[in-house]
């Protein structure tokens, strides 16, 4: 019986460190292409956004938190979603690299995350780990 318990104890402290938690959206969005070749018409894009935060305490409390935080990026992707890039990310350039800059901006105001990663269609990923 102790032997349980303690091993419980034991289960619980590991688990209880921190531990990173990860939720991605979805959504599509558009901009103008730098060297005009598409006129005054922008074109689109579906770009996936995923976060990776950092958090205390047990996996099995982890689902109202991340219940949380997932509505945070839902939020801040409906600001994107359907929109000419070129004017919602300012002043960041309107590309991967500037929108994980937004999302890492807005969502570290509330929430302590470590990475986040946009893809644009199928091409390569553009990742900002916070130091």
């Amino acid at each position: 019986m102790l032997r349980g318990r303690l091993h419980d104890l034991l289960v619980r402290l590991v688990l209880g460190m921190k531990y990173g938690s990860q939720a991605s959206v979805a959504f599509g969005a558009g901009h103008h292409h730098p060297n005009g070749w598409c006129g005054d018409h922008p074109h689109g894009h579906r770009y996936t956004v995923t976060v990776t935060w950092q958090r205390e305490g047990y996996p099995e409390t982890d689902h109202d938190e991340w219940v949380l935080v997932r509505q945070r990026i839902l939020d801040l992707a409906l600001e994107l979603k359907n929109r000419e890039l070129d004017k919602m990310l300012l002043p960041t350039v309107p590309n991967v690299f500037g929108m994980a800059s937004f999302f890492m901006e807005r969502l570290s105001i509330n929430v302590p995350v470590t990475r986040v990663e946009v893809r644009e269609d199928d091409d390569p990923v553009a990742t900002i780990d916070r130091d």
